[in-house]
């Protein structure tokens, strides 16, 4: 089976971005520990400051079911929580 990658993006509240910032760090520097993730970069938009993206590349899906059940991952999603005005998650694989 081919990596899967995820894209997932963030559009924090002005009155959190801050905090934010620090959440996104701990998720990826735990996650970057992780035996079946392959990448986890912290991307933010040049055109919009609010808005964050987050690249992943994972060795499988089992690692991805890993992760989410991984008690870092779960500290993000609970500090998150009201705090975003938008959140998609999007699994996508290489086809050429």
């Amino acid at each position: 089976m081919a990596e899967l990658k995820i894209v997932a993006t963030v559009v924090a509240k002005k009155a959190f971005q801050k905090e934010l910032e620090k959440v996104f760090r701990a998720v990826v520097d735990g996650t970057r520990k992780e035996e079946g993730n392959v990448s986890y970069e912290l991307h933010q938009d040049v055109k919009n400051a609010l808005k964050y993206v987050i690249l992943e590349v994972w060795k499988s899906q089992q690692a991805i079911d890993y992760h989410n059940e991984s008690a870092h991952f779960k500290a993000f999603v609970a500090a998150i929580d009201g705090k975003v005005e938008a959140l998609t998650v999007d699994v996508i694989e290489k086809i050429y």
